[in-house]
């Protein structure tokens, strides 16, 4: 069984490789076929020509991004070089304020080594003087002595001299007896004691002298070594001290310099956010201007296609209206003959009248035709097509010649011209006489804004302090919000603000004229009319905490400078603040 399949499936397999070159030769493809291998040619090829052109759109619109972001980054370079400028003249000054305070340092170790060396001087002075004083001691001293020893001298010289007195007795009183020999021997041994007795105390006198003289001469040394070890100490307590002050100070500088470095990096940080975020709506602003450009174009095109076709239809009008106009003056002129005809066959004698009254009659309407021809060339646009039936015509032969005297006295009343709007046309209607207010706030407002780019174009292009340059800019932002709130309805102010936004003209407001006076200040810390000018716009804003305080503010920088006018105005200001919002701030408590 196994074989016999085998031969089979090998049978098969021949007769169907045989079979399949023939059926490949004898296909033809059809028609149909071919309409739809052409159509997906075709589509290939249309789909190509739609790859490229979208590949060529989309390479155009990359280099476009790519410009603007060429162009962004070159602002954002500048930027960056201008707050590098800033930074420079910010790390200027305080090298400056920090080369001062080394100045008033050293200034100050100066005038307390003076002192040191005064004190040095004093100290000197004194131990003269102490040395003068001892000296006048030892002298005393010495006076002292040298009396004790003249004095021991008279009492020696005394003492010889009664010697020989006695020497003198005892030689005369020889030839007495042995009782006064003894007599005068104990009167020369009783002398001599009296003379021991009498040195003795003069040598304790004079020993007693001169130990209270060393012992007050050791008490002056001693009391001048406490006097100056006590001088020396409070000299060092106070040099130490102000060591420490000194160095509190340069703590407080350092920290103080750092939170004003770090301050102004802020400003700076957010001056750049706000600075990209200015770049981005500006071309978010541009992007919306050449939008609005196209389309105004677009308008403007079709508006003048549209006039083009109102100006074809009424010179058609005009022409038609001509045609009409022949017609019915050749009626009437054949209605004329007609009447004149009848009326001279039946009666002549009424025939010279009635031609008269025909006369005047024709000159009436001859004028009156003229006059309602040039008033109806004024109102075409307003009318639209007319009918050109028989009887829109008589219904125009009837105006025109029976109606004569209403068509005269409508011509000389004043008319004024109007241009029309077809709604289906979409032609805008407007009146010559209001456009004059809106030519004036259009010039107001296009100044300001012109005041405005002048004034971020010289801040850009400054090289120094721009702290002027930033407070004429918050005086101008400020100027223009004073110029919107004067309009009085809000319909004139929605009119300026929409003129603003069609012809992207730049206006201020409160919180950009405090932005500006802000970013004034970091460059400017001590100007009071910055502080005083934020403070009446928050007045004027009714946010009267941060009104008071930087009235408070300019008021303290007043008091530095001793500006007494200033300080008036300043003091004022701050008491109508209070009165004006205790009321509220109460409320708000309660």
């Amino acid at each position: 069984m196994t074989a016999r399949s085998f031969f089979f499936g090998f049978l098969l397999l021949q007769c169907f490789l045989l079979s399949t070159p023939v059926l490949a030769q004898d296909f033809v493809p059809q028609k149909f076929d071919k309409a739809l291998i052409e159509e997906s040619l075709r589509d290939q090829e249309a789909l190509r020509e739609e790859m490229l052109l979208e590949q060529a759109i989309l390479r155009e619109e990359m280099e476009q991004i790519r410009l603007e972001i060429q162009r962004i980054m070159k602002e954002i370079a500048l930027s960056m070089k201008e707050e590098a400028l800033k930074l420079k003249a910010e790390l200027q000054g305080l090298q400056g304020e920090t080369q001062r305070i080394k100045e008033e340092i050293m200034a100050a170790l100066e005038k307390s080594k003076q002192d040191f060396a005064e004190g040095q001087e004093e100290m000197r002075k004194e131990l003269q003087k102490m040395r003068e004083e001892a000296k006048t001691i030892t002298k005393e001293i010495k006076e002292v002595l040298d009396e004790q020893k003249e004095v021991w001298k008279h009492e020696t010289a005394a003492l010889q001299g009664s010697l020989v007195e006695a020497r003198n007795e005892m030689n005369s009183a020889k030839a007495d007896s042995a009782e006064v020999l003894k007599s005068s021997r104990t009167a020369n041994s009783d002398f001599k004691k009296e003379k021991e007795m009498t040195m003795a105390d003069s040598r304790k006198k004079s020993n007693a002298a001169m130990f209270e003289a060393g012992n007050t001469f050791k008490k002056s040394q001693n009391d001048y070594k406490m006097n100056s070890a006590s001088i020396t100490k409070e000299l060092m307590a106070d040099m130490m001290k102000t060591r420490k002050t000194m160095q509190k100070k340069q703590k407080a500088q350092k920290r103080n310099s750092e939170k004003a470095q770090q301050e102004v990096l802020a400003a700076l940080k957010t001056a750049k956010k706000q600075r990209v975020a200015e770049l981005k709506q500006a071309s978010h602003r541009k992007k919306l201007h050449k939008k609005k450009s196209v389309r105004h174009k677009n308008k403007q095109t079709q508006k003048g296609a549209q006039i083009k076709k109102v100006e074809k239809r009424k010179a058609l009008l005009k022409k038609t209206k001509t045609a009409r106009n022949k017609k019915t003056e050749e009626r009437k002129a054949e209605y004329r003959k007609t009447q004149k005809k009848s009326e001279i066959k039946e009666k002549k004698p009424k025939k010279q009248l009635e031609s008269k009254k025909i006369k005047k009659q024709t000159k009436k309407t001859l004028g009156s035709k003229r006059s309602r021809s040039a008033v109806k060339e004024d109102s075409v646009s307003s009318q639209g097509r007319q009918d050109k039936t028989p009887e829109a015509l008589g219904k125009t032969f009837n105006k025109e010649f029976g109606e004569t005297k209403k068509v005269e006295e409508k011509a000389k009343k004043p008319r004024r011209k109007k241009i029309a709007e077809d709604k289906d046309e979409g032609v805008l209607v407007a009146d010559a006489s209001a456009k004059i207010p809106e030519e004036s706030a259009q010039e107001k407002v296009s100044r300001f804004s012109k005041n405005i780019t002048s004034l971020k174009n010289d801040i850009k292009n400054e090289s120094g302090n721009p702290g002027i340059l930033l407070a004429k800019l918050g005086d101008a932002y400020l100027a223009a919000q004073h110029f919107i709130g004067s309009q009085k309805d809000n319909e004139e102010r929605q009119k300026v603000l929409n003129l603003s936004d069609k012809q992207d003209l730049l206006l201020g407001s409160y919180e950009q004229a405090t932005w500006a006076y802000k970013l004034s200040l970091t460059f400017n810390h001590k100007s009071a009319e910055t502080h005083l000018k934020i403070g009446k716009i928050y007045d004027e804003m009714e946010d009267g905490q941060n009104a008071l305080m930087h009235a408070k503010l300019a008021q303290q920088i007043l008091k530095k400078r001793d500006n007494s006018k200033g300080m008036k105005e300043t003091q004022a200001f701050i008491e109508m603040l209070t009165l004006k919002y205790k009321g509220k701030s109460e409320k708000n408590s309660a």
